[in-house]
């Protein structure tokens, strides 16, 4: 007799959201904090169960990833009640909506109390695409999103999805039917494509790939090319580069594959159709690059959760401001602190405003460690957090910036950091001394900074204290003054 468990379908739960996400390749469960903008996975475990393996051949799943699909599943219900999860959805995708015996296999899952939805392709595309809106800061281009039974692609311009389609192009799927020789995955391959006319009438900027098919090349590419920054999300590659990496590995057999760094034994035989797939889709749309995505239709579908005006929260800044409150700092400092330094920087662009909203926001992160940690301590918090909406650049520039809050000179050498030109890295360091000046004044809390006027004149950084506020003036402030504004000049170098 089965054991059932009696948990709640999501409907804007207050606590712990969990999802189950059957694929054709793996089984998956994220368990979420709380219906937040950005959410903190609090549990995310795998399973690779490939139970679309042989569906092309026998339209059937796989008997072997049947039987550890259902283990998975079982372990991961009891860790949903383990965990008192507020709410658990299940959603299966290609392998199971195309099988013949796809409706036994929800049956022997839904023994256990549970529902399983099996969801349409096009709604897997909508959803795919819903997590990179979730992830991205106004994504434009098309999501693509890889499994092993099939393949989703939505067309994405800033917060619309249009075009969607569901194409027989799952990893798993173009190796069996091509019985694992190179021509026939790679004719197959293109006749789909082709068969999606969108495809090259749209011309996107940007390929978003999600998937872990994908995220195994981007992976591989950072380890051959020595990259400094060991972080997927939004690592790129451009259509060149793609290109010699599939061709690197064309020739290459299994048991070589499963030895190349970071490609895992059970990744190790699709690697090959996955790099054929992602060549070919570059060559069908006309995409100058790709934007490898750790989102997917399991944040989208959470993104679906969450109010219209959730939805249009900057990711970045709400993940800030959620990453702040983890430490107690809440409350208006930090909007203060970005307009109260906001006459320093009159030509800043667009997109660097943001990263200094987000840096003053978490301008004082680290005030409850060592002092002398307190600067390394804040960049690599950064660097390992789980922030959204920010590419690699962005990242590394608030990373810096929260690290000069705390120490006006920087020590040592980091490898990441030649991914900034030396103009992103005065304006960071600028933004950083201009935090670290401004706590001296406030000491850090709301309220204080409006009886201390800052302005940038003729080269100058100026203070002007009101008369209450004018015995906070002592060397150390004027020694802040003057080194903030020797960092400004020499940035202004670089904005002329």
């Amino acid at each position: 007799m089965p054991i059932t468990y009696n948990i709640p379908t999501a409907d804007h739960p207050k606590g712990l959201i969990a999802i189950i996400d059957i694929g054709s390749n793996s089984v998956r469960m994220v368990v979420y904090h709380a219906l937040k903008r950005v959410p903190l996975p609090v549990f995310n475990e795998k399973y690779m169960c490939a139970l679309g393996r042989g569906l092309a051949r026998t339209n059937k799943l796989n008997p072997q990833g049947v039987g550890e699909a259902e283990l998975a599943i079982a372990r991961f219900l009891v860790m949903a009640q383990r965990l008192n999860v507020a709410s658990l959805d299940i959603i299966a995708t290609a392998a199971v909506r195309d099988a013949t015996n796809g409706p036994d296999f929800v049956r022997s899952i839904e023994r256990h109390g549970v529902k399983v939805k099996v969801i349409t392709g096009e709604h897997e595309a909508e959803l795919a695409a819903k997590g990179i809106l979730a992830s991205f800061h106004e994504p434009l281009g098309i999501s693509a999103d890889l499994g092993g039974g099939s393949m989703e692609l939505a067309t994405i311009e800033r917060t619309q999805i249009g075009h969607q389609t569901s194409l027989h192009l799952g990893s798993l799927r173009v190796l069996d039917a091509a019985e694992g020789k190179l021509a026939a995955m790679d004719k197959l391959v293109a006749k789909e494509l082709k068969e999606t006319s969108w495809l090259r009438e749209v011309n996107p900027p940007c390929l978003y790939a999600i998937g872990g098919g994908f995220r195994a090349l981007a992976k591989l590419h950072m380890k051959k090319t020595d990259y400094p920054l060991d972080i997927v999300h939004e690592y790129s590659m451009s259509k060149r580069s793609i290109n010699q990496l599939v061709e690197k590995l064309l020739p290459l057999k299994q048991a070589e594959i499963a030895a190349l760094p970071g490609i895992s034994s059970k990744r190790a035989p699709t690697l090959i159709p996955t790099a054929i797939i992602l060549q070919q889709l570059l060559q069908q749309t006309g995409a100058p690059q790709v934007v490898f995505s750790v989102s997917g239709i399991r944040e989208g579908f959470f993104f679906d959760l969450l109010d219209p005006r959730q939805q249009k929260e900057d990711a970045l800044i709400s993940s800030a401001t959620d990453l702040a409150a983890l430490i107690g700092r809440t409350g208006s400092y930090g909007k203060e602190l970005y307009h109260w330094m906001t006459p320093l920087f009159p030509n800043e662009p667009l997109a660097w405003q943001r990263v200094r909203l987000a840096l003053c926001i978490l301008s004082e992160l680290a005030w409850s460690i060592d002092p002398n940690f307190r600067a390394v301590w804040a960049y690599h918090r950064i660097i390992q957090s789980s922030l959204k909406g920010i590419d690699h650049k962005e990242r590394l520039m608030i990373a810096m910036a929260l690290y000069h809050r705390y120490q006006a000179k920087w020590k040592g050498d980091r490898p990441e950091l030649k991914l900034l030109d030396e103009r992103e890295r005065q304006y960071a360091r600028c933004v950083g001394l201009a935090a670290g000046m401004a706590f001296q004044l406030s000491g850090g809390r709301a309220g204080n900074l409006h009886h201390a006027k800052l302005t940038w004149h003729d080269g100058q950084v100026l203070v002007a204290l009101d008369e209450e506020a004018s015995p906070l003036r002592t060397d150390a402030v004027e020694k802040r003054v003057l080194g903030l504004g020797e960092a400004l000049r020499a940035f202004s170098n670089f904005v002329l």
